[in-house]
């Protein structure tokens, strides 16, 4: 068993099992199950953890660093979904899913920073979903928040510009300051000069 994985997701106990709307004793027996099956892993910025076009194999858990998900457009544009910060799972859950098919993924995630944490076989997991009840409710919590925060997402980029751009800075308090501009643009749905006209705005206002 991974003592420092238990010892980096206790740092995140309240906080997680709050978002999840679980118990924290229920966030500490899933943090023991999941333990074994944890390998510690690092990456540089600009290095993928998964890849579009290839079947999603692990699910990773961040202990410091920002990653990104997204997909690219027919027409060749990146569009950003959202980001995962330290104490977060990372992986889009939606091509985990298409992986018990062996479908290839649709969606990319990206190390923003260099990144540290720790990467679990999603079989492995889903293995232990399917044989311990408290797995199962951990897990129901985590798909139902997953399914918020989405549905929210698409209510953000009916907003104006400078609506999304505050909703980013609620949803991410401090994030803007570790990355890049161009990426914030990519999330907002706009382009990176139209993202300095706004920020050019934003701060006049200020």
């Amino acid at each position: 068993m991974s003592n420092a994985f238990l010892e980096h997701r206790a740092k995140y106990r309240e906080v997680v099992s709050r978002r999840y709307g679980v118990t924290p004793e229920l966030y500490d027996e899933a943090s023991r199950q999941l333990a074994p099956l944890a390998v510690p892993f690092s990456m540089r910025k600009g290095e993928y953890l998964q890849r579009i076009g290839t079947p999603a194999q692990y699910v990773h858990w961040l202990h410091s660093g920002v990653t990104r998900t997204g997909f690219i457009t027919e027409a060749g544009n990146e569009v950003t979904q959202h980001f995962q910060t330290d104490g977060e799972s990372v992986g889009a859950h939606d091509d985990l899913l298409r992986s018990c098919e062996s479908e290839p993924a649709l969606n990319f995630v990206v190390a923003e920073t260099a990144i540290h944490g720790y990467r679990l076989d999603w079989s492995e997991i889903s293995a232990l979903y399917k044989r311990n009840s408290d797995m199962r409710d951990y897990y129901l919590g985590a798909a139902q928040r997953s399914i918020i925060d989405q549905s929210r997402r698409l209510y953000l980029n009916a907003s104006p510009a400078q609506g999304r751009l505050n909703a980013f800075r609620r949803e991410y308090p401090g994030l803007e300051q570790r990355i890049s501009q161009k990426v914030v643009a990519s999330f907002l749905g706009i382009t990176p000069q139209y993202m300095s006209q706004l920020l050019r705005l934003d701060g006049s206002k200020r």
